[in-house]
C-alpha cells in the first residue's frame, strides 16, 4: 500500500497498536474531523466516514487481520494467517446481522441513524466497546479478561445474541460446557423469536460439536433417525454488508417511529 494512505495512517497508530491505543487514537481524531464540530462541513463529513471504517476495521481482531493480510502490512506481513483460527463466516445468519447485533442490541443509538452515523456515539455505547475489547482479548488468547468482559454485557444486554456466541465459545475454554450449552441454546430461543427469526446455523453448528464430544455414538444415531442436514452459510461482501446494514438500521428506526406515534395517541 506504498504511497497510499492505510487506516494506521487514518488512526494514526502503528501497526502493533493494542485496543486500548486504537481507541484512544479514534477520540482523538474524532475532535479533528466529527462534522457536527465543524458546522456541518461536507468535508470532514468525509474525513469522519474513513475514519469510522478505519476504527471499525482495526478496533475488531477479525475485521484487523483480514485486512494486514489483504494489504501485506502490519501482522499480515509476517507470514501465513491461520484462517482456521477466526469465524471466518458470520455469527448470526449475515453479516449485516452481526453488525446490527453488535451496535444495537444494548446500545442506545440516535434517531435516524445509519451504519456511519452511529459512530457518533460511540462514548455513549459503552457496551459496543467492551464487546470490541472482550474479543481483542480473546483472539489474543487472554481468556480471563476475554470471560470478565462478555459476561458483563451479557448481563447488561441479555437478548443480544452475539455476546452470546462469545460468552459461550470463552466457557468452552475453560470446559465449562453445560453453561456454554445454555448460552447456545438461548441464543437460539432469542433468535426465533426475531422478526424474521434467526437460523443461527453457527449456533447448531456448536451443539451438535459438543453433543458429538459428550456422546458421540448417541449424536451419530440422532443425527441418522432426524435427517439433519445444515443450512448453508450466507457469505457477504463488504459493500452488499453496508447497504444491508443500512436499510436494516432504517427499517429498524421506521418501527420505533411508528411505535411512539402509536404510543402518543394512546396517551390522548
Amino acid at each position: 500500500m506504498s504511497g497510499q494512505q492505510n487506516h494506521y495512517d487514518v488512526l494514526g497508530v502503528g501497526f502493533s497498536a493494542d485496543f486500548k491505543e486504537i481507541k484512544k487514537a479514534y477520540y482523538r481524531q474524532v475532535k479533528l474531523c466529527h462534522p457536527d464540530l465543524h458546522g456541518g462541513s461536507r468535508i470532514k463529513e468525509e474525513e469522519f466516514k474513513i475514519l469510522v471504517m478505519a476504527f471499525d476495521i482495526l478496533s475488531d481482531p477479525d475485521k484487523r487481520i483480514r485486512y494486514d493480510a489483504m494489504n501485506n502490512i502490519g501482522r499480515g506481513a509476517r507470514g501465513p494467517v491461520d484462517w482456521t483460527a477466526l469465524d471466518e463466516f458470520s455469527i448470526m445468519d449475515t453479516s449485516a446481522d452481526d453488525t446490527l447485533e453488535e451496535i444495537i442490541v444494548g446500545n442506545e443509538p440516535p434517531r435516524d441513524t445509519t451504519l456511519a452515523t452511529l459512530f457518533h456515539d460511540l462514548e455513549r455505547t459503552e457496551v459496543f466497546m467492551a464487546f470490541r475489547e472482550g474479543k481483542n482479548f480473546f483472539r489474543n488468547g487472554q481468556y480471563q479478561g476475554a470471560f470478565h468482559y462478555f459476561r458483563n454485557i451479557v448481563n447488561l444486554s441479555p437478548n443480544n445474541i452475539l455476546y452470546r456466541y462469545y460468552l459461550a465459545k470463552t466457557l468452552l475454554v475453560f470446559g465449562n460446557f453445560s453453561e456454554a450449552k445454555l448460552h447456545f441454546k438461548t441464543g437460539i430461543a432469542i433468535g426465533g423469536r426475531r422478526i424474521p427469526p434467526q437460523r443461527l446455523q453457527r449456533f447448531h453448528d456448536e451443539l451438535d460439536a459438543l453433543a458429538e464430544k459428550q456422546n458421540p455414538r448417541w449424536k451419530k444415531l440422532v443425527d441418522f433417525w432426524s435427517g439433519r442436514k445444515k443450512v448453508p452459510e450466507y457469505i457477504d461482501s463488504e459493500n452488499s454488508t453496508i447497504k444491508e446494514t443500512n436499510r436494516a438500521i432504517a427499517r429498524i428506526m421506521s418501527d420505533r417511529r411508528k411505535l411512539n406515534r402509536d404510543d402518543r395517541k394512546l396517551l390522548k
